[in-house]
Order: structure tokens, then sequence, then C-alpha cells
């Protein structure tokens, strides 16, 4: 059996949180792999690689991860994370993504000031991803599509007790 391995790539923390629910979901059904990735920038490409490229690592990061991974423990599954030094942040994803062998990349790619350039990233990196035959969903609509609304299900009996009216 051939399990796919989805990437969910941190970024900000409601969408990630929205994102992080959708993909435990799938995984349920589907048995795929989850990864969540959190992108560490540099300040110098030398320090890639090295410890003083995860200055930029801060204890609010830590701490994010720990309630990403309390969420997918939920939901009983397994949720690896990773860490990624980047010099140049959509470079970086691509290759993280061929390195660690996922299936599908789930990313959030943030509105831009400049007509069209969201699209362009987006095209690139599907392209770059394309190549190295993985999918890109960017969940553009999550939000509005994954707000939490209370239910409760009644049993016929009860139901029937509560509407008197036939």
């Amino acid at each position: 059996m051939n399990t796919s391995r989805l990437m969910i790539v941190m970024g900000e923390t409601k969408w990630t949180l929205a994102a992080l629910h959708l993909a435990c979901a799938m995984s349920r059904r589907d048995q795929a792999e989850l990864l969540l990735l959190k992108m560490i920038p540099v300040r110098h490409p030398l320090l890639l690689g090295t410890p003083g490229g995860s200055l930029s690592f801060t204890p609010e990061d830590a701490q994010a991860l720990a309630n990403m991974a309390a969420t997918a423990e939920d939901y009983s599954i397994s949720l690896e994370v990773r860490h990624c030094q980047y010099a140049n942040y959509w470079n970086a994803v691509a290759d993280a993504a061929g390195q660690l062998g996922v299936t599908a990349v789930l990313i959030h790619i943030p509105p831009s000031p400049i007509p069209y350039w969201r699209d362009l990233r987006r095209r690139w990196l599907r392209r770059q991803l394309a190549r190295q035959r993985q999918l890109l969903l960017t969940l553009d609509d999550l939000t509005p599509s994954l707000t939490w609304t209370p239910t409760i299900t009644l049993p016929d009996d009860m139901a029937t007790t509560l509407n008197p009216h036939p």
C-alpha cells in the first residue's frame, strides 16, 4: 500500500490550524502521513544549517508547534514536525518538499500589494512541485468554509417530544 504524505507549511496561525484540522480529517480517512514544516529565516546565507541559523526561532514558535502537535494528537494522528532554515522562502519550500518526499504541499500564499504577484508565486511553486511529481494545495478559501458551528443531534423520540406540531 502506497500511503500519501502531506506537508503543511506553517503560515499565519489561523490558517495553519484550519489546514491542520482538514489534513487530520483527510489523514484519518485516507491513512495519509502528516508533516508540519516550520520555515525559519536566516540572517545570512552562510548561517544555513548552523545553530546560528535558528536564531529567529522563538519560544512562541515552539509553543505554536506544540499546540499543533496536540491538535493532531486529538485526532489520533501522528504528526512529524520539521524545521527548515531558508534564505529564499519559495525555493526552500520546493526543496524541502523534494527532500522529504511528500505527495502534496499545503501552503498559504499571502496576498500581495503587487497585482498578479500572488498568482505568479502560485504558478511558479506549482510548476516546481510538478517537476518533482508533487501537488500544490493552497486552500485559498479555507477560512470561510471551516467555521465551527455548534450542533446537537437528538434521538427521534426526543425530537418529536420537543416538537409537538405534526
